[in-house]
């Protein structure tokens, strides 16, 4: 028996500087991936594909779209090993700092009139590279914001990391607007649609340096010391974990697949299909990004009360029936009406995004915590991120209605609910505790049940 020591002392001030640095991280990581995912609809077919029929450049620039995905287990892999041996905040700094150098890449990198096939192809190495990047990113931002959190709060610390999904979305729909109104749709293919990623490039630098003076995690510092650590996390997670691993992505593969629908392909959708400008496109995803700000922290501090299950087994089903609601309602081209189908399918969804940290954390011990999160994390995100754009426009490209796309997605919820139903309850769980060792005189989970 290992006696346990105290954990580091959290105080106020440090809990929102951990806050601070995670959270702006976060939303400037999610600015420069978001900014492609709205660029890959509406510019980039036009800038690295010229030569195809609409349609297919649309295909095109929503594959490459995907090959950030397929980086992120990669990314998780190669960060889980300095997350879960050298520390969560190591982690932090060195994903952002690559995301920054890889932004300023993309914002340099000449069209297909330019330098010809070589554009497609340079722009999917930095697709990889960005994906790679996201991978070590979300976990270990998500991991210190929670250990930071104590036992009472983890929900709502883990939702303001999240938070900074939408904030990032947000910033690249008021600039889409910007660009619309004072440059117009002919400047921002050409040369417009680089500004942002130099601004994204910049902003990291001063991420880099509020996430260089946060404290190291205190619960990954007590497991340090009495020695609960993993010298192989990745194969001690899927050798101990592997059921709850598989449990926890079903559950959260239609999740992904739809916000992605809503955020990606419906921009595309609206624009290309419905024949709708591109402005009143990112002006509905501001309005609703502007509506995640609030429904993200209310997630988190709801499943703080209740518990993460029963949060999501009420979030989960409504997001079904906004997914039945969402194409019918944007046929409309009526904006309040659209704006309401954007709403239904992602408001729910953006409830259950509050209690997805914890949700996929808590289940681990302290020795594969990031490892664990970020296998659940970035292969939820490999299957059902990856292909959703894509799929979708393929789905609707081949069986002519968008029906093909709504009942994918509504299997993937039925199977998620049976998986759910055989998830235990993680909410009351002690992480002080829970490092994958016998600690003597555990501390009293707070509010245990």
């Amino acid at each position: 028996m290992t006696t346990r020591p105290h954990a580091p002392e959290r105080t106020g001030s440090s809990n929102l500087r951990v806050l601070g640095a995670t959270t702006v991280g976060t939303a400037l990581e999610w600015f420069d991936f978001a900014l492609y995912g709205a660029l890959a609809g509406v510019v980039f077919p036009h800038v690295f594909f010229p030569n195809s029929t609409p349609a297919v450049a649309v295909v095109q620039s929503f594959a490459t779209f995907g090959v950030g995905f397929l980086a992120r287990p990669l990314g998780a892999a190669w960060f889980s090993r300095i997350a879960d041996r050298n520390g969560r905040k190591r982690a932090m700094v060195l994903s952002l700092t690559m995301m920054g150098v890889v932004s300023l890449l993309i914002a340099c990198l000449p069209g297909y009139n330019t330098i010809g096939v070589w554009a497609p192809a340079l722009l999917v190495a930095l697709r990889f590279l960005q994906g790679f990047c996201l991978g070590g990113e979300a976990s270990s931002a998500q991991i210190m914001a929670l250990e930071y959190a104590g036992n009472m709060r983890r929900g709502f610390y883990g939702a303001m990391v999240n938070f900074g999904n939408p904030v990032g979305q947000v910033l690249v729909a008021l600039f889409l607007i910007a660009a619309g109104a004072t440059m117009g749709d002919e400047a921002l293919r050409s040369w417009g649609w680089r500004l942002p990623f130099v601004a994204g490039a910049l902003i990291a630098v001063v991420g880099y340096f509020i996430r260089r003076k946060v404290e190291e995690s205190p619960v990954f510092l007590e497991a340090r010391e009495i020695g609960a650590q993993s010298a192989t996390p990745i194969r001690e997670v899927f050798r101990s974990h592997r059921p709850t691993i598989i449990k926890l992505i079903l559950v959260w593969l239609p999740n992904t697949a739809l916000s992605y629908i809503v955020s990606t392909y419906a921009i595309s959708y609206i624009v290309t299909n419905l024949g709708m400008s591109s402005t009143l496109t990112f002006s509905l995803v501001l309005g609703l990004n502007l509506c995640g700000l609030v429904l993200i922290p209310l997630g988190g501090f709801i499943s703080d009360k209740i518990g993460r299950k029963k949060l999501l087994s009420f979030s989960m089903p409504a997001s079904l029936l906004g997914t039945i609601a969402l194409f019918p309602l944007l046929d409309t081209k009526s904006v309040p009406l659209m704006f309401l189908a954007m709403l239904l399918s992602q408001g729910a969804q953006f409830i259950s995004v509050g209690a997805m940290a914890a949700f996929f954390a808590e289940p681990f011990p302290t020795s594969v915590r990031y490892t664990g999160h970020a296998s659940v994390y970035t292969i939820n995100n490999l299957i059902a991120g990856s292909s959703a754009p894509f799929a979708a426009a393929l789905l609707l490209s081949t069986t002519g209605t968008t029906w093909s796309i709504i009942a994918v997605v509504g299997t993937m919820f039925i199977i998620a609910f049976i998986a759910l139903s055989r998830l235990p309850e993680t909410r009351w769980d002690n992480f002080e505790t829970n490092h994958g060792v016998d600690i003597a005189t555990p501390a009293t989970t707070a509010g245990a049940k």
